[in-house]
């Protein structure tokens, strides 16, 4: 696949002026969000610093992915509901999701105050871009970063039958290089995120080490999601987690327990994924972003005049993280 003509030299010469403005409002839409947000988590947590480093679960900053329960809001309302649950967002950024991609950037700027007026923000993106030419993938972006928003999770990439695999990580190597490069351009960073099944790319965790080898973290880091490596690789999960620690940009948690060879899933103080996994990603650093998934229920909307429902799902699995978190 060829790179994009934005990222030939050609291209930054062209964009750079570009760049600059939008590095400027960055400075001033962003600065802004921060510091309507930068004490939320210390504020919500029960525990202000944590573990042997002593750092601030501030920076730890949590978001809850919304994933259908709260999708069909308004911004006002999904402002108010994640307030009332305590964390910040990840939205889903689909054709079939929050904001569209060619929405995003009359959408996200909406949101993003409503959020800003709660003091609240848009953590992650939860998108579903797979390549740098993707329909709608820079404006999207550029719009995300022009309102201080610099992570969004890539929709990842599966294995086709009757080919290699090491045949198919060779061409999605050079795929998510092209990603990087437009990163690189707009400042952004894509999240990996490891999912649990057969034709999963990256759910042995060792495939997407090869897959990411010659990247940089700093464009395309890995999604650690406990629950889905816990899933694929049983009691070697330690030495995934140290094999990939280099390149974890952000901590994923939810839980499940097994019911003979399959997987039931549950609230994080019910099921296997425990403190041990958080304790061991987490080592050695000082922040990460951490965003709780909620899969027990069932994928289903949730009325907003019902939403102390769905706010108490994620209530209590993040109140289970800050304490995984503080003893970490």
């Amino acid at each position: 696949m060829e790179l994009r003509s934005s990222t030939s030299a050609a291209g930054t010469r062209r964009t750079f002026l570009r760049r600059s403005a939008g590095l400027a409002a960055v400075a001033v839409t962003g600065g802004l969000l921060r510091a309507a947000t930068g004490t939320v988590v210390a504020a919500d947590a029960k525990t202000s610093t944590a573990g042997s480093g002593g750092a601030s679960l501030a920076a730890f900053p949590i978001a809850g992915f919304e994933k259908h329960f709260f999708e069909k809001y308004t911004p006002e309302q999904t402002a108010q509901v994640w307030d009332e649950i305590g964390l910040d967002l990840e939205l889903t950024l689909r054709p079939e999701g929050h904001i569209k991609p060619e929405r995003a950037a009359d959408e996200l700027p909406v949101l993003a105050a409503a959020m800003a007026a709660r003091k609240r923000r848009i953590l992650v993106l939860a998108s579903s871009f797979t390549r740098a030419d993707d329909p709608h993938i820079e404006r999207s972006l550029r719009a995300a970063r022009a309102l201080g928003i610099t992570l969004y999770r890539h929709r990842g990439f599966r294995y086709r039958a009757g080919v290699s695999p090491k045949v198919q990580l060779a061409d999605f190597r050079a795929q998510l290089r092209d990603i990087a490069a437009l990163n690189r351009e707009l400042g952004m960073q894509a999240l990996y995120q490891n999912h649990a099944g057969a034709d999963f790319v990256g759910g042995a965790l060792w495939d997407l080490d090869l897959m990411l080898d010659d990247i940089a973290p700093a464009q395309v880091a890995v999604a650690l999601d406990l629950r889905h490596l816990r899933v694929e690789l049983g009691r070697a999960w330690p030495a995934a987690i140290r094999m990939i620690a280099p390149r974890i940009g952000s901590l994923y948690v939810k839980s499940f327990r097994w019911d003979r060879d399959r997987t039931v899933e549950t609230p994080l103080a019910e099921g296997i994924v425990g403190p041990d996994m958080v304790k061991l990603a987490l080592a050695g650093r000082d922040s990460l972003p951490v965003c709780i998934h909620v899969e027990y229920p069932k994928h289903e909307a949730v009325p907003f005049a019902d939403r102390a429902r769905g706010a108490a799902w994620f209530r209590q699995d993040a109140e289970v993280t800050r304490g995984w978190l503080a003893a970490r």
